[in-house]
């Protein structure tokens, strides 16, 4: 009889249990409903504080097993970042059948302290018994929601649970977005979109003097295909001027600014897609089109969109770096920067940090030195068996220990080497070719490829030693 007593006792818990929870799993009576909004991210908060849902009232119908009594309670709950504004109230209304426009305004009455300000939930109580089949109007056309809180990506939904004054949950959290109209209420986009690819330009070592040009003997650097691609709001299927887009006005002019940072010492112009130059502020005075503004410092460049930013498809904002073709340039490397100025609109926003976009490589086989003295020799070997006509020039720069750049004497004449052939320089010979007295060289090669070697004799036991360096990549090495 225990048993018995027991089977019997699991099977009433297990059905209770489906009573109670089975009705939580069924689909979504969500019915009308002002479809999808689009909330722009990057918008001004005061803006997005009292959003409506494109002025138009949210219907849920009421199933078969859906019915309250008086005491019951229905709750509707915000998603994804959006509360209620404690401004307007949701209010909702019980109506005859769920496309009637009879109704009972007194129905449902939201519970003190519901949808106050900053809350995600509106909890109502039936004052009358509600049949089915009938529906549940919720104004959600009025102010009632503060949207400020969402971020790229993000969706908001309506939730709606129905319990009985007991407790016992009839349904749980129905989806507005399971619905009828299969769409998220609130979608939040951002106002910039913006996809990096970094670009590297390679100096030539056979430009004259070495290392002022590109490949090809070329001023410019090449342009990346997707360098700094930026996207604006249209091409994210924002419409400005619709019911459906808050805000509903797009960035005003010269409010979006690219700013690029690195030593521009020697670069002549920076081009770009669809912007011109500006300062820091936006302001294109003296700025031209098509072009970055470089900073008096050498330190900055900047550059501005000057239309309304709701471009339809994505800006190839592609840096394109041009040097002077006379400055010995070193390699280095650049940030961009995309922000967004403040507007009436729009807070100002970092849509992409300083992020590494365009680097300047060299080419050939250099290396630098800080201890070479009379009892060095360097010896040169050309590697690549395809050195210019004439052949590969050896260029050597000097500095003193202030740092100062020293002037060639007068009289020196080329140093080259041939195909396969080796030369060699001694300690004396680098510092003979200089005013001033040496402290650090740098020694480029006109060579693709080739294998150096410092010999240094011991001045007391007359020995030797050497020390190999056979460059595997564009880069310097320190004899």
């Amino acid at each position: 009889m225990k048993k018995g007593y027991g089977i019997f006792t699991a099977i009433c818990i297990i059905g209770i249990l489906i009573m109670s929870t089975g009705s939580a799993m069924a689909v979504s009576n969500w019915l009308s409903g002002g479809g999808n909004v689009t909330v722009v991210v990057g918008s001004n908060s005061a803006g997005l504080y009292t959003a409506s849902h494109a002025s138009t009232d949210a219907t849920y119908a009421l199933g078969s097993s859906e019915g309250m009594a008086s005491g019951d309670f229905v709750t509707f709950t915000l998603t994804g970042g959006a509360v209620f504004t404690g401004g307007t109230p949701l209010t909702a209304t019980v109506l005859t059948t769920p496309g009637a426009t009879t109704s009972s305004t007194g129905a449902l009455v939201m519970m003190t302290g519901s949808g106050a300000a900053g809350s995600t939930e509106a909890k109502f109580r039936a004052t009358q018994t509600i049949t089915t089949p009938q529906g549940i109007k919720f104004n959600c056309g009025s102010a009632v929601f503060n949207l400020s809180g969402l971020v790229s990506g993000s969706s908001v939904d309506y939730l709606l649970s129905i319990s009985n004054a007991a407790g016992t949950v009839i349904t749980s959290n129905a989806s507005y977005q399971a619905g009828t109209i299969a769409v998220y209420p609130f979608s939040a986009l951002p106002l910039v979109r913006v996809v990096n690819t970094v670009k590297t330009a390679t100096l030539d070592v056979m430009s004259v003097p070495a290392y002022t040009r590109f490949e090809n003997n070329l001023l410019y650097g090449g342009t990346e295909t997707n360098g700094l691609n930026i996207s604006g709001p249209k091409d994210l299927a924002i419409v400005f001027g619709a019911a459906t887009t808050i805000p509903a006005t797009p960035l005003s002019a010269k409010k979006i600014v690219v700013t690029l940072s690195g030593v521009f010492a020697g670069i002549s112009k920076i081009t770009c897609v669809s912007f011109t130059g500006c300062d820091a502020t936006g302001s294109t005075t003296g700025g031209t089109t098509g072009q970055f503004l470089i900073n008096a410092a050498k330190t900055e460049a900047y550059a501005t969109y000057i239309g309304t930013w709701d471009n339809v498809t994505p800006i190839l904002m592609a840096p394109n770096f041009y040097v002077d073709g006379t400055t010995v340039q070193v390699v280095r490397q650049f940030t961009a920067k995309v922000e967004t100025l403040a507007d009436a609109n729009y807070l100002a926003n970092t849509w992409m940090a300083p992020t590494l976009n365009y680097k300047l490589a060299r080419n050939g086989t250099f290396f630098s030195a800080n201890s070479l003295g009379p009892l060095n020799n360097i010896k040169i070997s050309d590697l690549s068996g395809n050195v210019p006509t004439g052949g590969a020039k050896v260029l050597i720069s000097a500095w003193d220990a202030a740092g100062t750049r020293l002037a060639e004497a007068s009289g020196v004449t080329d140093i080259l080497v041939q195909n396969h052939s080796t030369v060699t320089i001694s300690g004396a010979g680098f510092a003979a070719r200089f005013v001033g007295t040496p402290m650090k060289y740098e020694v480029a090669i006109q060579s693709t490829t080739a294998t150096l070697s410092n010999i240094k004799k011991d001045p007391v036991t007359g020995g030797i030693t050497s020390t190999v360096y056979v460059p595997t990549a564009s880069g310097g090495g320190a004899l």
